[in-house]
């Protein structure tokens, strides 16, 4: 007998139902379309393909109209566009350079806008009444150029020493600027007589009666030296001379003007800060220690003409004090109020009278005092600055000293 199998499904259960109730739904659920979104993201190019566009719109005007707008300048860049083309209309005539040492050639502006080393002046301040003119100076191998801005009350071109006469009101008592027959000589203890040149920090001494302004080295050289280390005749032994026109000083302050060894800390004066400096006549005339005179009368009987560094006089030292009581080398009070002290021995220009081989010092506490030339001091050398030098800035402080263009 054939049997016929019986095929029975099983019941499904619970949660199969319900997997297959969501694959139905899931399956019914309408597709969302890929393109939906297409518009907000066309609005949202064009938008920024405006903005780029307006920008790049607005900067094609700003430019055309910089062509067409002119650029004014402060007074100092003025000052700056003057010396540039002055040094460009020079290099194309080198014949019109003055000469010798010392000698001046002054060219007006309207000159170099002829040439066509600048602009009108108009187009570079509003002020329509500015005049200018640069003045070019041989020093030595070099050519100081300055210029010389004038519009009226609204600016000037300043000089450094009328500044410094400003500053420092001449005056009879306390600290400041005090009048001489030669000029004018700072005294006092802490007076804001500093001067940054580009290579080293300077103090001012005095300014002369043609209006240049004497500097000594604020701290002095790195190493010392002697004064002079020849052999003495009347001494028996390398004390050394005391005539600074022979002496070694002399030979060393010429070498570091024209050849300094950076490395010694000799790069004291830079090219620019050698184009500022006009020659001088240095005061080498002995005196003895008891002399009391202050005035460089002693000194200046002798000169040592057209130099370019030399050292600060015995005089010089003892004006600077404000002590009453300094008279002479034998009085410690010279270095009461005396700015010219500093943490050091140095060595002055002045040798002594009396005998052959000592000359005037400084020494580390201020006080005076004669010494064999061939001992080692410290070197504070002393340059003049062209009356011609300008003010850029600064008040003289330690802080915030002069700065010269």
């Amino acid at each position: 007998m054939n049997s016929k199998e019986n095929l029975v499904k099983k019941p499904k259960k619970e949660d199969e139902i319900e997997e297959e109730i969501e694959e139905i739904e899931l399956d019914d659920e309408p597709k969302k379309s890929t393109t939906s979104s297409s518009p907000a993201k066309k609005r949202m190019i064009t938008m920024m393909a405006i903005i780029i566009g307006a920008t790049l719109i607005l900067l094609f005007i700003l430019f055309i109209m910089s062509l067409f707008t002119t650029k004014k300048y402060d007074y100092d860049q003025v000052e700056e566009v003057l010396v540039s083309a002055a040094k460009s209309y020079f290099k194309d005539h080198p014949d019109n350079l003055p000469v010798d040492d010392g000698d001046i050639v002054e060219i007006d502006s309207s000159n170099l806008v002829a040439e066509g080393k600048m602009k009108d002046l108009s187009e570079y301040v509003s002020d329509t009444s500015c005049a200018a003119s640069v003045q070019v100076e041989r020093s030595g191998s070099e050519y100081l150029y300055t210029p010389y801005l004038n519009c009226g009350d609204s600016y000037t071109t300043v000089e450094l020493y009328k500044q410094i006469l400003n500053d420092n009101d001449v005056v009879t008592s306390g600290d400041g600027l005090y009048s001489t027959g030669s000029g004018y000589v700072y005294r006092g203890e802490f007076v804001n007589n500093y001067v940054q040149l580009d290579n080293s920090l300077w103090r001012i001494v005095k300014v002369t009666s043609d209006d240049n302004v004497v500097l000594i080295h604020a701290d002095g050289l790195e190493y010392s030296q002697p004064w002079d280390d020849r052999y003495n005749e009347s001494r028996f032994y390398e004390s050394g001379l005391n005539t600074y026109s022979l002496s070694r000083i002399r030979e060393y302050l010429d070498r570091i003007y024209k050849n300094p060894v950076k490395d010694d800390g000799e790069d004291i004066l830079s090219k620019g800060d050698k184009a500022r400096l006009v020659s001088h006549n240095a005061c080498v005339g002995k005196r003895d220690d008891a002399s009391e005179a202050k005035d460089n009368s002693l000194e200046c009987k002798d000169l040592l003409r057209d130099q370019k560094m030399s050292l600060l006089t015995l005089s010089d030292y003892m004006y600077a004090s404000l002590d009453p009581n300094c008279k002479n080398v034998g009085t410690k009070s010279c270095m009461n109020y005396n700015y010219l002290a500093i943490d050091d021995e140095w060595w002055l220009i002045t040798a002594n009278s009396k005998d052959t081989s000592t000359v005037f010092k400084v020494d580390r506490d201020g006080v005076l005092k004669a010494d064999v030339a061939a001992t080692y001091s410290k070197v504070r050398p002393v340059i003049y600055l062209n009356s011609k030098i300008l003010l850029k800035g600064g008040k003289g402080t330690l802080e915030k000293p002069y700065i010269v263009k």
